[in-house]
């Protein structure tokens, strides 16, 4: 046998460091069992190696054939007598006479050849597997047509394994539909951070873990790249192996469509001029040149390194033409509304002209989604010289500004915008008054807390969306969204409430429409802030968490536009009467207001750090800190629904401190328009009684019980039991804190129990628990335990213990009336020790309750 034919049907060696791959080796060994199995994937992903290495690795399981493929088996003479040259190689074929010599045979001598191999396929003493290695190599239709024929009719004993660099050319469709194909490609060829670790060991190389992972990701698990990235050999090899073996229109059409990050046919035609992009990257996949198809679409991609390798040759080859090609990139993208990486183009092409017009029409939009980060970046890269020169570069300078949040100088930025677009056409100078009355509107107006004026400048910019045409506003939609935003906080804070929702659902529908987060963000927050404000805790709950889900989305929880959300959180949990929770939520919060706070929002902050101060019983702090906040707010802010609630707090501070008149006097300077709010009205009645005026104070509890405002009628009815038991009136103490009880349970409201006289409340509740329970009626069991800290003992079992002396004592009051302050009381001792002796008479009775721990102290005859 001549030695090149030798060497063409010899199994190659595996090289050193070449690491063994148990999981592949698996598959190649499950592959076996069926027809056929393949190995497609790109020069350098280890085909040949982990293939050999396998055959190695079984060579007592039956033989393996291999031939290696090259340009001469075009000629289908050389193919089949190398096949059977193969077969003989491995034993498993006889060694008899010899075969046609190539480049003088016939088609008489083919056709002997074919049925010789026919012959000793027929006589084959076991299950061989045959290797065809570099069948990509094979581009002869007579050789491709007689393989697939053979495929089709397999015997029994013959496997085939397929090692190609392309798509083979056969049809492998009707082996995988009928399940005797088995598939190895390069998404199975990656090496992953563990595997990739090991391989570079058996180089001498341990990098450290971080490095190796990053590694990882740039090669894509790759593992010549992996192999070669330490030497910076990458380059070199893909430019030898895969890119000088394209034709040259192939590489001109890798080199021009490089710079994207992604690249389809439309796109590909505009940098290149030609057509055909899509059908050429869908030959250049088929070919596994390094290029891959997102998803099931239209979106391709060149892996990093393949990637990297094209562009330094690009600027090698051609320096001039990259700034041509990424402008005529950003020229597609922004056609097609994509307006992050029009900008990314835009500014690697050096054109900061196009880049502040992509400013005006996207910059806002952007800012208010997941891309804010990469548009300051963009941003950053103008040169400072070049931010005075037009209009839409000055609007670059103070969305800048906006962005590191630069306050002092924004306006300065703004009215320089203005004055540059003097002797501007109408056109395209109404888009940028649009764009810059947006940005002072957010940044300007509505961080100064000037909530009338904001409300005012809101309805002047939905006019002036109204009048320009659609496709003259790219952003239309966005700016319609974070408009609408601005109008219903301005709304509510002006204390239009019906107005400001209707406005906010639609900022936060609008928002998500336009792919604005940030501005669902912020709309959704400012809804649950209202519906706090409306009474209703549970909805307000449900609100926050859908803000901080959208924030959560796009790892937005520390941005600006989730503190609203934060600060309700930390009200509700003041209503909760969980104070631990809430200064966490209020520490969120200022986290996310950051330096230059909204002034609203601050002054939401203040309200629950006065709120704070007050359930502890630190009135007197609680009012300094009001003092405090008002001062450091300044007279910029207007919002007069945070006047009034901060002026609530101050008055429950003035109650707290004794001075009810003070309250009394506090509300009756007030206008009568707008009406009070129901938790106003529940203050206001709270001084009455404590200064006398009962049938002042039932007038106004009267319309708060029947108010929708669950939290201001669950104090209503508090404070009508608490007047009720002044009285004498009993049943209607009674029946009144029942109705508390139960509207405060579905909510969790907590905190009327607890800054309401709270002794008082808790004998009340004490004494209702007593009777409720003697009565065997329905009570909430859960709002009553936290109020009497007689906590319900679960599946308590009697253990036999013995009774203690002073449990003894405790237990002789219990079929009493009387509550654990008032035991404690006859008995000298503290409340609290009278609840322990409780529980512990509760569970060595096996008592879950006071009056079954009296029923069972009688069976026991300790009573």
């Amino acid at each position: 046998m001549p030695i090149a034919q030798a060497v063409r049907v010899t199994r190659p060696l595996v090289p050193d460091g070449v690491l063994w791959r148990p999981g592949l080796a698996e598959k190649l060994d499950a592959g076996v069992r069926r027809a056929v199995t393949v190995l497609c994937a790109g020069p350098g992903w280890g085909k040949t190696a982990l293939v050999s290495s396998w055959a190695g690795a079984r060579s007592h399981s039956g033989p393996i054939a291999w031939l290696n493929l090259t340009a001469q088996h075009d000629d289908p003479l050389v193919f089949w007598s190398d096949m059977i040259l193969a077969l003989r190689t491995a034993g498993a074929a006889p060694l008899d006479d010899s075969l046609p010599e190539p480049g003088r045979s016939s088609l008489a001598d083919e056709i002997q050849v074919r049925r010789r191999f026919a012959a000793a396929l027929a006589e084959l003493p076991a299950v061989t597997v045959v290797v065809l290695d570099d069948l990509d190599r094979v581009t002869d239709h007579r050789v491709l047509g007689a393989l697939a024929g053979l495929l089709h009719v397999l015997p029994e004993r013959l496997r085939f394994v397929l090692v190609s660099r392309t798509e083979p050319a056969l049809p492998l469709h009707r082996l995988r539909a009928a399940g005797h194909l088995t598939e190895i490609r390069s998404r199975d060829l990656a090496f992953g951070v563990e595997e990739a670790g090991k391989l570079l060991a058996l180089q001498g190389r341990r990098p450290p873990a971080g490095e190796l992972a990053t590694l990882v990701r740039r090669a894509e698990g790759w593992g010549a790249g992996l192999r070669l990235a330490a030497t910076d050999a990458v380059e070199d090899y893909l430019e030898r192996e895969v890119i000088a073996g394209q034709p040259p229109h192939l590489r001109d059409f890798l080199l021009r469509t490089s710079l994207p990050d992604r690249i389809c046919g439309e796109l590909a035609d505009a940098l290149t001029g030609q057509k055909y992009g899509h059908r050429t990257l869908e030959e250049l996949e088929r070919a596994n040149v390094f290029v891959e198809r997102i998803g099931q679409g239209r979106w391709f991609r060149y892996r990093q390194m393949f990637r990297a390798t094209l562009r330094h040759q690009l600027l090698l080859t051609d320096p001039e033409s990259a700034p041509q090609l990424h402008l005529l990139a950003a020229q597609w993208f922004a056609g097609k509304g994509n307006g992050l990486t029009a900008l990314t183009h835009a500014a690697a092409a050096g054109d900061w002209d196009f880049v502040s017009r992509l400013v005006v029409d996207r910059g806002l939009q952007l800012f208010a989604s997941a891309d804010r980060e990469e548009v300051i970046e963009v941003l950053r890269r103008i040169p400072i010289e070049r931010l005075a020169e037009t209009a839409e570069l000055a609007f670059c300078a103070a969305l800048m500004a906006y962005a590191q949040g630069d306050l002092a100088v924004l306006p300065q930025r703004l009215a320089r915008a203005r004055a540059l677009l003097a002797g501007r056409g109408t056109g395209y100078r109404a888009v940028i008054d649009l764009a810059l009355a947006v940005l002072e509107n957010s940044a300007v107006v509505r961080r100064l807390g000037d909530m009338p004026r904001l409300d005012a400048l809101g309805a002047d910019v939905l006019e002036q969306l109204a009048a320009l045409r659609w496709d003259q506003v790219p952003a239309r939609l966005p700016y319609r969204a974070m408009t609408l935003n601005n109008r219903g906080a301005a709304l509510l804070w002006t204390g239009r409430l019906d107005h400001a929702e209707r406005y906010l659902w639609a900022a936060s529908s609008g928002a998500r429409a336009a792919g604005a987060p940030l501005v669902e963000t912020s709309a959704l927050a400012h809804l649950a802030l209202l519906i706090l404000l409306q009474g209703s805790p549970n909805g307000a709950q449900e609100h926050v968490t859908a803000a901080v889900d959208v924030a959560r989305r796009i790892d937005a929880r520390d941005r600006p536009a989730a503190a609203a959300a934060y600060l309700t959180e930390a009200l509700l949990e003041t209503e909760r009467a969980r104070d631990a929770e809430a200064e966490d939520a209020l520490r969120r919060g200022l986290h996310a207001l950051g330096a230059n706070p909204e002034a609203a929002l601050a002054g939401v902050a203040l309200l629950v750090r006065a709120r704070l101060l007050l359930d502890r019983g630190e009135p007197l702090a609680a009012r300094a800190a009001l003092q405090r906040g008002r001062e450091e707010a300044g007279p910029q802010l207007r919002a007069p629904m945070l006047d009034r609630l901060l002026g609530l707090t101050e008055a429950e501070a003035d109650l707290a401190l004794g001075q009810p008149a003070a309250v009394v006097a506090r509300y009756a300077r007030r206008p009568p328009v707008p009406a009070l709010l129901p938790v106003e009205q529940v203050c206001l009645a709270r001084a009455y009684l404590a200064t006398g005026h009962e049938p002042a104070a039932e007038r106004l509890l009267a319309r708060v019980r029947e108010s929708p405002d669950r939290i201001a009628a669950v104090s209503g009815w508090i404070l009508t039991a608490l007047a009720a038991d002044a009285q004498g009136r009993g049943a209607r103490a009674g029946e009144a804190l029942t109705r508390a009880l139960a509207d405060a349970e579905s909510d969790l409201i907590r905190r009327p129990f607890r800054i309401f006289d709270a002794k008082r409340v808790l004998a009340l509740a004490e004494r209702r628990q007593w009777l409720t329970e003697v009565r065997g009626g329905p009570i909430s069991d859960r709002v009553l335990a936290e109020i009497t800290g007689e906590l319900p003992v679960i599946g308590a079992a009697h253990t036999a213990g013995p009774l203690s002396d002073r449990e003894l004592e405790v237990l002789q009051y219990l079929p009493s009336v009387l509550t654990a302050a008032e035991i404690a009381q006859n008995l000298g001792i503290s409340v609290n020790t009278v609840k322990a002796h409780m529980r512990s008479i509760y569970r060595k009775l096996g008592a879950g309750r006071r009056r079954e721990a009296v029923v069972m102290a009688r069976q026991l005859g300790l009573l």
